[in-house]
């Protein structure tokens, strides 16, 4: 009989099991941990905090891996390490998973944590944007080489906007900020569970937003990817990573202050009452229509589908696949 991947997860779970291990595959000793790296899109921040806390909580070492949670310098670069086999997992969004593999990127999703993507459209209350086409004639700060960029071409493109009128402004992640909260632009690009509520720290006002989703533009955000290589050799190192990370998740989102914390061990300058809120603001995009049970991670094959062909559409996709499961599995989801 032939074992399926799947199959081998599941044996070496209940091995792991059997072997009087309380949690899943703790080693005994440290010498015996698996040694693997995560790459964060950018900086360490209070949505992706729960890959802090699995660390300083131990759930990673229970799960028989010893975890570095590096910070990345933009989405590209993080699946470029991955395909290179440099780091071991990224945090992807499928749009930029779908471009990557298109480029010919060896990756694959093993687990999709957002299942809305968190793209918005930021601005001063006093400019009345409201929708895509308050953009004609305003200047939006962006990031360079960033799919919330790339996503914004598509937002006007869907809603028949020539992207000629708007004048987009793309810099590094500092400068982009800097710009908008100069006010030499009337809106950025960014995150409700992110950049909208640290901006609107600094700025002292509540910013208007609006996300890309509301308008047509309707994908998925964070995910979890691995090279496939990785995937089809070291099966358990997958499944452990993404069970501990679910777990980290879980827990974060009921002890949000508790994830911060492991956060601030890290960047002690940040504010913590605002990661707080950014933290407890993801918790509604882990949850999607048509996932099984609701289960957190679980990707939902019509979602990818709609991605792809939107993608195709609006945001320079040229290269498709007949069947999504190219870049995704859901076999280390339970």
């Amino acid at each position: 009989m032939r074992l399926t991947r799947r199959m081998i997860v599941i044996a070496a779970t209940v091995a792991v099991a059997l072997s009087g291990v309380i949690t899943f595959g703790a080693p005994s000793n440290a010498e015996e941990l698996k040694k693997v790296t995560v790459r964060l899109a950018f900086s360490y921040n209070g949505h992706r905090s729960p890959y802090l806390l699995g660390v300083d909580k131990g759930f990673y070492k229970e799960a028989g891996l010893d975890v570095e949670v590096l910070e990345g310098k933009g989405v590209t670069s993080s699946m470029q390490l991955v395909a290179a086999q440099q780091d071991t997992f990224a945090i992807i969004d499928p749009p930029s998973l779908m471009l990557g593999v298109a480029q010919g990127m060896p990756i694959k999703q093993v687990a999709q944590l957002y299942q809305t993507s968190p793209n918005a459209l930021i601005s001063w209350p006093e400019q009345n944007i409201k929708e895509p086409a308050d953009l004609v004639g305003k200047k939006v700060a962006t990031l360079q080489g960033d799919m919330t960029t790339t996503m914004l071409y598509a937002l006007l493109a869907k809603n028949g906007i020539d992207s000629s009128k708007v004048q987009i402004i793309a810099s590094d992640g500092g400068t982009r900020n800097q710009t908008f909260l100069a006010k030499r632009t009337e809106a950025i690009t960014g995150f409700p569970n992110d950049s909208l509520l640290s901006l609107s720290d600094a700025a002292e006002v509540k910013l208007n937003h609006f996300t890309y989703a509301s308008f047509g533009v309707d994908t998925m955000g964070d995910g979890i990817a691995a090279h496939t290589e990785t995937v089809e050799n070291s099966p358990e190192i997958v499944a452990a990573f993404v069970k501990a990370t679910l777990r980290a998740y879980d827990y974060a989102l009921q002890n949000p202050e508790e994830s911060i914390d492991a956060l601030l061990k890290r960047s002690p300058s940040r504010k913590k009452a605002v990661e707080v809120e950014k933290l407890k603001a993801t918790a509604a995009l882990l949850h999607a229509k048509g996932s099984e049970g609701d289960t957190v991670g679980f990707s939902v094959k019509e979602r990818w589908e709609a991605t792809q062909a939107l993608m195709k559409e609006f945001g320079g996709l040229n290269t498709t696949v007949e069947d999504v499961t190219t870049y995704y599995t859901n076999d280390f989801i339970h």
